[in-house]
C-alpha cells in the first residue's frame, strides 16, 4: 500500500523484478522505507551510468577509416572479443547499484536484439542503450535505426534506390514498435524500406547517408504520401498508439506477469504515449501501482538464465572461468550479445526444458562444495542429436558465502526463514523435511550454507 513501509516480501519481489534480487546489505538500505522511498533510492541509483569501454578503439588511417586488413582481422577476433564484452557486462550488473538501469539495459537488449561480427560496434551499441535505457524511446528508436550494428545485422547498408532491402523496415514494424501484424501491410513495408534507402555505414564505424544511394521519389505509407524519409517513417511509427501498447506489453511480461492484464497494460500505454515515450515515468508507474504487487504477480516469472547467474553472482560473489561462464549462459539458454535472431529470446517458460532445469537444479549443489558441474551443451538445430559431436566441460566453482552466513541465525526457524528469504511463491507445498534431509549440521556455519544451498535447488527459487 502506497505510504506504507515495504514488507520484506514486496521489497524482494521490487528488487527482483528491478534488479537482481535482494542482499543483506540491501535490507539494511531499503528496509522500512514506503513505495515511493525505495523506488525514488532505485531511480536515484540508476543516474550512475558508467559505459564498459572493455573493447579498446580500433586503429584507423588519419582520415579516421579502418583499413580494410583492419576490418578483417576485427571480424577473425570479434566472437572473442564478444565473448569479453558479455563477461564484462555480467559482471558490472553482479556489481552494479545501478541496478535498474542494467536491468532495463537487458530489457532493451532484447527488445533491440542484434548481433554482428564487430564486436567494437556492439560496444557502441550496448553503450548507446545504456544511455537511452530510462531516457526517451523516440530518442532510442532513431539512435538504434542509425546504429551501425543494427544496420549491418538487417542489411540496411544494402538498401538502394535500385534494389531496397526490406529487412529494416519489416522488423522496425514487427519487432520494435507495432508488433507483428498490427495495423501494416506489406506495401507499407516496401515503401518505408524505399524511405530507409541510402542509410549505411562508413569505413570509421560510423552512421552515413549516402543521397546517391536514396530513393527520393513520393513514397506511400499508412494510407500518406510525400518525399518521406527514414526519419519521417519512424515518427509515423511513433505517432501510432499501438507503438506505446506493443512496447507496454514485453515490459509487462518481463517485469509484472507472462499472463497479460490488458487494463493494466493500456495504463502503462497511456503513460508512456501521453509522456512522449518517456521510460522513466513508465517504469516508475509500474513500480508505484498496486497491482505490481499484487499476490497473483509475486513469484509468478520465470528467471531467465541471465538473472539467475547475477542473483548468484551477488549474493555469492560466484566465480568461475571466463570460458566457463560462457558456457554455462549456453547451457541454461541465453548468451549474452549472441541472441538467437532478431526476435531475441522468447523468455518465459521457454526458459525451462528437461536439460535446463537439471543444470538449474544442480547448480547450488555444486556451488556448496565448490566443486564442478559437468555440462554438455544443447545440440545445434542442424546437429544430430546423438550426443556424440559435443564435449563436455566441467565448470569449477568459486563462492563466498560469508554475508548470508551472517545473516541468518542457526535458530529452529532456519528453514522457514531462508524459504521466505529466497521463495517469493506461495510456499505451502513445499516439502520442509525433504530440505532439512540435505542439511549437514557439523557446524552452525554449514547448517546455514547447506539450508540455503537446500532451497536454491527447488523449482520454486527458479521463479521471481
Amino acid at each position: 500500500m502506497k505510504g506504507k513501509a515495504l514488507s520484506r516480501q514486496e521489497l524482494q519481489h521490487l528488487m527482483l523484478r528491478a534488479g537482481f534480487g535482494v542482499r543483506p546489505s540491501d535490507l539494511v538500505r531499503f528496509e522500512g522505507k514506503t513505495r515511493e522511498e525505495a523506488v525514488d533510492m532505485l531511480f536515484q541509483d540508476a543516474t550512475i551510468n558508467q559505459p564498459i569501454l572493455y573493447i579498446p578503439r580500433p586503429d584507423t588511417k588519419d582520415n579516421g577509416e579502418v583499413s580494410t586488413l583492419k576490418a578483417l582481422l576485427m571480424v577473425l577476433k570479434s566472437k572473442e572479443d564478444t565473448e569479453k564484452l558479455n563477461l564484462a557486462w555480467l559482471d558490472r550488473m553482479a556489481v552494479a547499484r545501478a541496478v535498474l538501469r542494467e536491468k532495463m539495459l537487458l530489457f532493451w537488449h532484447n527488445h533491440f536484439a542484434t548481433g554482428t561480427a564487430f564486436a567494437w560496434l556492439m560496444q557502441v551499441q550496448h553503450n548507446m542503450l545504456r544511455d537511452h535505457a530510462l531516457g526517451n524511446f523516440r530518442t532510442m528508436l532513431h539512435a538504434v535505426a542509425k546504429d551501425p550494428s543494427m544496420i549491418i545485422y538487417l542489411n540496411n547498408q544494402q538498401n538502394k534506390k535500385k534494389a531496397p532491402n526490406e529487412n529494416f523496415a519489416r522488423e522496425v514494424m514487427e519487432l520494435f514498435t507495432l508488433g507483428e501484424g498490427q495495423g501494416y501491410t506489406e506495401f507499407d513495408i516496401k515503401e518505408a524500406a524505399r524511405a530507409f534507402t541510402g542509410w549505411t555505414v562508413n569505413m570509421k564505424g560510423e552512421y552515413e547517408f549516402k543521397p546517391e544511394d536514396h530513393d527520393e521519389g513520393e513514397k506511400t505509407i499508412f494510407g500518406k504520401t510525400g518525399r518521406f524519409s527514414g526519419e519521417d517513417v519512424l515518427e509515423m511509427l511513433l505517432e501510432r498508439k499501438q507503438t506505446a501498447t506493443y512496447v507496454c506489453r514485453k515490459m509487462y511480461r518481463l517485469f509484472v506477469n507472462a499472463t497479460i492484464n490488458e487494463d493494466h497494460v493500456a495504463e502503462l500505454a497511456k503513460v508512456f504515449y501521453n509522456s512522449g515515450y518517456d521510460i522513466s515515468a513508465t517504469v516508475k508507474y509500474m513500480l508505484l501501482a498496486d497491482w505490481f504487487y499484487a499476490q497473483r504477480n509475486i513469484g509468478c516469472i520465470v528467471s531467465s538464465p541471465t538473472e539467475l547467474i547475477v542473483r548468484y553472482k551477488r549474493l555469492l560473489k560466484l566465480d568461475t572461468e571466463d570460458k566457463q561462464v560462457l558456457a554455462l549462459q549456453d547451457i541454461l539458454g541465453q548468451t549474452l550479445f549472441f541472441p538467437p535472431n532478431v526476435a531475441g529470446w522468447k523468455g518465459g517458460r521457454n526458459w525451462i526444458d528437461s536439460l535446463s532445469l537439471l543444470y538449474r537444479v544442480h547448480l547450488p549443489t555444486a556451488i556448496v562444495q565448490q566443486g564442478t558441474v559437468k555440462i554438455k551443451r544443447k545440440p545445434a538445430f542442424e546437429e544430430k542429436n546423438d550426443g556424440k559431436s559435443r564435449e563436455e566441460k566441467r565448470i569449477n566453482i568459486k563462492s563466498d558465502w560469508s554475508e548470508l552466513v551472517q545473516f541468518f541465525k542457526p535458530s529452529k526457524d532456519l528453514t522457514n526463514d531462508v524459504i521466505a528469504y529466497f521463495i517469493q511463491s506461495p510456499q505451502m507445498r513445499i516439502d520442509r523435511k525433504a530440505i532439512e534431509a540435505e542439511v549437514d549440521n557439523s557446524t552452525p556455519e554449514r547448517r546455514i550454507i547447506t539450508t540455503i544451498a537446500a532451497v536454491m535447488k527447488l523449482p520454486e527459487y527458479q521463479l521471481i
